[in-house]
């Protein structure tokens, strides 16, 4: 049975801002796939057939990491490009923190935030 996550991708969220959800989905490199949603779309094909599409912006693995770093601790820098990605190779929704950076350094750093489930994969 498939189940089903929530997931939020609104420029002003209840009038306190932006709120863009993460997802992880399958890629093919190895490795976690993280990327932020910045809009979803559906299209008709002339055949008929509806296909879903998100506007992402990628997360990529970054080899940078804390000072107070844990097993299994990854971090990942926030892409300015946007992309598209088939709403089919999501798997479900991630919880990514803001990571305080190098101080030399402008990039927006995040952790996989892995224990928000029981049945989070990644542990």
């Amino acid at each position: 049975k498939a189940a089903e996550d929530i997931l939020r991708c609104n420029s002003n969220w209840y009038n306190s801002g932006p709120r863009y959800d993460c997802v992880l989905f399958n890629s093919d490199q190895p490795g976690v796939a993280c990327a932020r949603l910045r809009s979803l779309v559906r299209c008709q094909l002339p055949s008929g057939r509806v296909v879903d599409l998100a506007v992402v912006q990628n997360m990529k693995p970054n080899k940078w990491r804390p000072k107070t770093s844990w097993d299994g601790c990854v971090v990942f820098e926030e892409e300015v490009d946007l992309t598209f990605l088939l709403m089919d190779f999501v798997i479900r929704g991630a919880l990514l923190a803001h990571a305080q950076g190098p101080s030399n350094s402008r990039r927006n750093f995040h952790y996989l935030v892995d224990v928000v489930d029981g049945d989070m994969f990644l542990r």
